[in-house]
């Protein structure tokens, strides 16, 4: 178990209070309340635009399993998780954090019943969202109910709890590749093959959509990761209010770095139809970046800030976002989440958040922190892999 799954657990134990509709809700067959992970309830979830119906009503069919956390929502129809033993020990301590909720599992389960791997994601989600609210260096009291009851008291920070959202983040994982693809017709209008994420404008909320339903997306081992590194950027998007996408490189960065910790061989990428998933040929991207310094192939900063779509970042260039973002979060945490928080956080005159020119927001906020150009941090960050001196 890592140590912020493990501080994510305690935490929640001592902030969600168990209240009796959560309680009826929340409770395994035999063992202890699941409130103490984080769940408020496991009943029929609101998902998606409430405006196109309710998600229950549509997908009826048995095989639906839900869950509400302190800040997500999830819907599962995934068959129980089967697990090898190379699978057994890759999840021994979530295995063993498991054991107190469901007793029945045992100490090395063939598979996952449904009902349980639905709670492992959102203990899971939510130790993802303590590292991201780490990263950032925030904590839940930051963020106000709602812009109008911040009331222009301290620094923008969105317009809701959750990160800056009004609502929850919602997670959809798919069994069938048809249900994916009917849910994201319905909701967007596009029949989607791979995962999906978007914006929800009434209410405000990141929603994801994932089809789990063949390949290496039905295997845990390949699950998590993928899912993780599109919440990342759920949270990113987010993060005080989605009015405008942030930097796309630093985006990218973000995502992989938190998948990349996850499982090495994973790499998610966004495609110009949706997400998708590849197991990498490289078990080891620091390798991998200084073989590029070596030969001079890395993506320079500033070709990396100029990008626009998923089809601007190669291979080498999300390999470089992912060592710079690696470079900031480890060797200058304050400064990354001043960074973020201002890429995030920039309103125009009228007080309206706004993305303009964030190509030279970047750029003033990494003279104001660093007195750095890009190409200053460029030359920071390949002292930093060669393991020579920041210049």
């Amino acid at each position: 178990m890592t140590n912020a799954l493990r501080a994510a657990i305690t935490l929640l134990a001592l902030l969600v209070a168990p209240a009796a509709d959560a309680q009826r809700g929340s409770r395994s067959t035999e063992g202890r309340p699941l409130a103490e992970l984080g769940v408020i309830g496991r009943a029929q979830q609101p998902l998606g635009d409430p405006g196109r119906g309710p998600f229950a009503e549509r997908y009826t069919e048995a095989g639906w399993h839900y869950l509400e956390t302190t800040h997500f929502r999830i819907a599962s129809s995934l068959r129980p998780m089967k697990l090898s033993a190379k699978d057994n020990k890759r999840l021994a301590a979530e295995i063993e954090m498991l054991a107190p909720y469901f007793p029945e599992l045992g100490a090395r389960p063939k598979s996952l019943p449904p009902e349980v791997y639905v709670v492992l994601i959102g203990a899971q989600l939510e130790a993802l969202y303590a590292d991201f609210q780490a990263l950032a260096k925030v904590e839940d009291d930051d963020f106000p109910a709602s812009r109008a009851a911040q009331n222009g008291r301290g620094a923008y920070m969105g317009d809701g709890p959750y990160l800056g959202e009004r609502e929850k983040f919602e997670v959809v994982l798919h069994d069938r590749r048809i249900d994916h693809a009917d849910f994201t017709r319905w909701q967007r209008g596009i029949k989607a093959n791979d995962t999906v994420r978007w914006h929800n404008r009434t209410p405000s909320k990141l929603v994801v959509s994932m089809p789990c339903a063949d390949g290496d997306l039905s295997q845990d081992r390949w699950l998590w990761p993928h899912l993780a590194h599109n919440v990342a950027h759920m949270m990113f998007d987010g993060y005080k209010f989605f009015a405008y996408d942030p930097p796309l490189w630093l985006s990218e960065g973000m995502a992989l770095w938190f998948e990349k910790r996850i499982e090495p061989m994973s790499f998610t990428r966004d495609g110009g139809e949706g997400v998708f998933s590849e197991p990498d040929r490289s078990s080891d991207w620091n390798k991998d970046v200084e073989k590029l310094v070596k030969r001079g192939k890395h993506t320079p900063v500033a070709t990396l800030m100029a990008a626009r779509g998923p089809d601007d970042l190669d291979r080498a260039a999300n390999v470089t976002a992912w060592s710079i973002t690696r470079f900031l979060v480890e060797e200058h945490p304050d400064g990354y989440a001043e960074l973020i928080g201002a890429l995030k956080g920039q309103l125009d005159d009228r007080g309206y958040p706004s993305g303009k020119d964030l190509s030279g927001l970047q750029r003033r906020v990494l003279r104001e922190q660093w007195d750095w150009n890009p190409i200053d941090l460029e030359r920071a960050w390949l002292a930093w892999v060669t393991g020579g001196e920041e210049k």
